[in-house]
């Protein structure tokens, strides 16, 4: 079972609301840890525990108003639905789990339906919830602030505020109208110290303070303000899976298909390469993990304070660094926080001695004596023995006797609730930075408690310069972004605009998505998330949408989204490839397999978005122009630019174009393509 309830921020003023699930402990499940899986998890195990009450388990999530879909999960991967909610709907979790049942879970929702049926003014619902980064924030002299009122409650808002040491009115733009709530938006071009709103209402203005309508107490932010603007505010990424971009054995230089081992790439052919990827205009390499492994991706880490032999040692990656800074390139490592090899030096010696490890807190075993395990403990010693080669035939088809990714024996899981692990991921986060990193991406972020993360990102966020960016495979907009990092993967943008482009939603439905997500982040997320088409978990981005063509259009979009760009090697010259390992190919560097015009249109693209603050730092928003065709808004200090994208053939009888910056598809007023204009 669920309850929704809103906290009282202020006399008058609710919050988003909290949803707090109870669910009776499983007997099957008694000695085993239950999680909470849903959008607002990614529907993975891990961000949201239940706490053991007598016999059921508690979990409170602060969430933002919308239906979620939820189920409960054991240690195993066991799925539990929720018998005491009877309503369901089918999704795929995922997880090898696949298409099953769920149940539903409504967030603040009912009251929004219920309030608009009244009728009048519900100032208890206007939101403006300091508890979530996205109502105040700003950067390097612009500060957003919101306010979120009901569908047609409110006919105007002005925000107030304290700026460079006076007060003054700023009105604020309605950003979006969905069937609940209006989005209101404020742009204040310097830094603000305190404000409060005024609310238009039936032509009389109306106070909205701390204590809600009628309150002029005034909001002062201790956070949600950054005084400079960082390298990666809206700067371009090319991710790199290193076994795959240079270097390889040349028997895989034409292949269609690669085998899940190493091929033989390297870090010293990456440097030898760097100079290609200069030459297409990004500003950062991420790199998926390199350190000592035993698979080809190593992300099942052995020890990740040193870089893996078969990668070139730790001597290739100080001289890619060096090289990479030499020509203005950042590097981004890949950081696993969320498990490790069973060869990890800590995982052996909880395995040799058990309750008796200084590790035995790293990991969470699920059996209390070696005993009740005494086999597969025997086999799987023998295994990590061995370096990890050959997995034991008598361990396949069964569950491991602690928790792991996705329940493989060669993952086990950390246990990061452990302070003892947080210091040593800290540590290790702290020596790559002394070692030239300049950034982290967090692998498995989705699947980390909200607290944990937070720790991690406060122990490298004293450096303004390093971004965190965590790997959140659902919905970003549903964590506290700018408390437990400051950047994500954006798969939840890359969704709606893929759907888009297959023509399975119109241009209305992807523009509503973009702008409800840019409205909940801090104008510093929102403007540093890494924006993707494809990575090395996804097919190829031609296989998914069929055709260059869409391929430019999709990154022409990117281009103008809020956030940083990213390109997958091989995706600006067409490499093509499906699933897991095949989105993994080798980089083709016979250039008579390139497809160039992808590549010079994707190099013109990252060009303009060095060059135009607007598309950097900039304020956003879109809308649609029919069914086929988005245009995007970008502003910041007076640069203003708009581009216009369509899926095919759209008469645009009155656009803003003042300078065409870059276009392609433009003829006698129909748009088929892409056209980038300063307004």
């Amino acid at each position: 079972m669920y309850i929704s309830r809103r906290p009282r921020l202020g006399k008058s003023r609710l919050g988003e609301p909290d949803l707090i699930f109870s669910y009776p402990w499983p007997e099957v499940a008694e000695n085993l840890h239950m999680y909470l899986v849903s959008e607002f998890t990614s529907y993975f195990p891990g961000r949201v525990e239940l706490l053991r009450r007598g016999d059921r388990g508690i979990a409170t999530v602060p969430v933002r108003e919308g239906k979620y879909h939820y189920a409960f999960v054991d240690s195993l991967y066991r799925v539990y639905q929720d018998y005491e909610n009877p309503a369901r709907e089918v999704v795929d979790l995922g997880l090898n789990i696949g298409k099953i049942s769920v149940s539903v879970a409504d967030a603040g929702l009912s009251e929004l339906r219920e309030a608009l049926s009244e009728g009048g003014l519900h100032g208890e619902l206007i939101l403006h919830d300091e508890r979530w980064p996205g109502y105040f924030s700003g950067y390097g002299g612009a500060t957003v602030v919101r306010l979120f009122t009901l569908r047609g409650e409110v006919d105007e808002v002005s925000v107030i505020a304290r700026a460079n040491s006076s007060w003054r009115t700023f009105r604020a733009a309605r950003m979006m109208r969905d069937e609940y709530r209006d989005y209101y938006e404020a742009r204040v071009p310097d830094r603000v110290t305190a404000y409060y709103f005024v609310l238009g209402v039936d032509g009389k203005n109306v106070p909205f303070g701390i204590d809600g309508l009628g309150s002029q107490e005034p909001w002062v932010p201790g956070r949600g303000y950054i005084n400079d603007t960082p390298w990666y505010l809206g700067t371009s990424y090319y991710l790199v899976f290193p076994d795959s971009f240079a270097g390889y054995s040349k028997e895989y230089a034409s292949a269609t298909s690669r085998p899940r081992t190493s091929i033989g790439g390297n870090l010293r052919a990456l440097a030898e390469r760097l100079d290609y990827i200069a030459d297409l205009g990004v500003e950062a390499i991420y790199l998926t993990p390199v350190y000592v492994s035993n698979s080809y991706h190593h992300y099942d880490v052995i020890d990740q304070r040193h870089v893996d032999e078969s990668l070139g040692g730790d001597e290739a990656l100080e001289k890619l660094i060096t090289k990479a800074h030499g020509l203005g390139l950042r590097i981004i490592m890949d950081v696993v926080v969320h498990h490790t090899s069973p060869c990890a030096k800590e995982f052996r010696d909880v395995l040799a001695s058990w309750k008796s490890s200084a590790y035995w807190g790293w990991y969470r075993i699920l059996v209390d004596s070696p005993i009740e395990v005494a086999q597969d403990l025997e086999a799987l010693k023998r295994y990590t023995e061995s370096g990890c080669k050959n997995f034991p035939e008598q361990l396949r088809g069964k569950k491991p006797f602690y928790e792991t990714f996705a329940g493989l024996w060669g993952m086990p899981k950390l246990n990061v609730r452990s302070s003892e692990v947080l210091d040593n991921l800290c540590d290790i986060m702290r020596g790559l930075t002394l070692r030239g990193v300049d950034g982290f991406r967090i692998d498995v972020a989705h699947g980390l408690p909200d607290s944990s993360m937070t720790t991690l990102y406060e122990c490298i966020a004293k450096d303004s310069d390093v971004p965190v960016i965590m790997e959140i495979m659902g919905e970003l907009s549903s964590f506290p972004m700018g408390v437990v990092a400051n950047s994500a993967m954006n798969y939840e943008a890359r969704g709606p605009i893929i759907r888009f482009f297959k023509g399975e939603i119109t241009a209305a439905e992807l523009s509503e998505a973009l702008n409800r997500q840019y409205l909940r982040l801090p104008l510093y997320v929102a403007n540093a998330l890494y924006n993707l088409l494809g990575s090395h978990d996804t097919p190829r981005i031609l296989d998914v949408l069929g055709s260059s063509e869409l391929v430019i259009r999709a990154f022409a979009l990117l281009s103008l989204l809020y956030g940083s760009p990213s390109i997958y090697y091989g995706d600006e010259i067409g490499l093509r490839g499906g699933k897991d390992p095949d989105n993994r190919l080798p980089m083709p560097w016979d250039e008579g397999a390139w497809d160039k015009g992808l590549r010079s249109l994707m190099r013109d693209l990252l060009s303009i978005r060095r060059r135009v603050a607007a598309l950097r730092y900039g304020f956003f928003r879109s809308e649609s122009l029919g069914a086929d065709a988005i245009a995007v808004e970008r502003g910041y200090q007076g640069d203003e630019v708009v581009g216009y994208i369509t899926r095919g053939p759209v008469s645009m009888g009155n656009i803003k174009c003042g300078e065409i910056l870059l276009g392609r598809g433009f003829n006698n007023k129909v748009l088929d393509g892409f056209l980038i204009c300063k307004s």
